[in-house]
């Protein structure tokens, strides 16, 4: 089974092989830690460095083009909302980046929940 390591929050999380998964759905469901404001490519908050696995990620959205910029992509950064992993990965972020708290927070945790990890 292919794994997504959130290398930050020490988090191995294995999905099924064939699978194709948002990064920020797997990180939600199991606690991982990523953290998030928009959760639609808008706000950058999720934006984590790929340690490993660029080339089983999902091509790069116009929406991480315009929030990240070319530097950034390049570097390799990606916005986990706008991203799904189609095989093993490795991702950090900066453990001092706020995420979207309180009630707002939580309400669309619980949309995102809602979703399989493969829309």
């Amino acid at each position: 089974m292919p794994t997504i390591s959130y290398v930050t929050s020490g988090r191995d999380i294995e999905f099924p092989d064939g699978d194709e998964v948002n990064l920020l759905r797997v990180s939600l469901r199991n606690d991982c830690g990523v953290p998030y404001r928009c959760a639609s490519g808008n706000c950058g908050t999720d934006r984590v460095k790929v340690e490993a696995g660029a080339e089983n990620l999902s091509p790069v959205r116009r929406k991480e083009r315009e929030r990240l910029g070319e530097e950034l992509l390049a570097a390799g950064y990606r916005l986990c909302c706008q991203t799904y992993a189609l095989g093993d990965v490795a991702i950090s972020w900066d453990p001092n980046q706020k995420a979207l708290d309180g009630r707002g927070g939580e309400k669309l945790r619980e949309r995102w929940l809602q979703g399989k990890d493969t829309d």
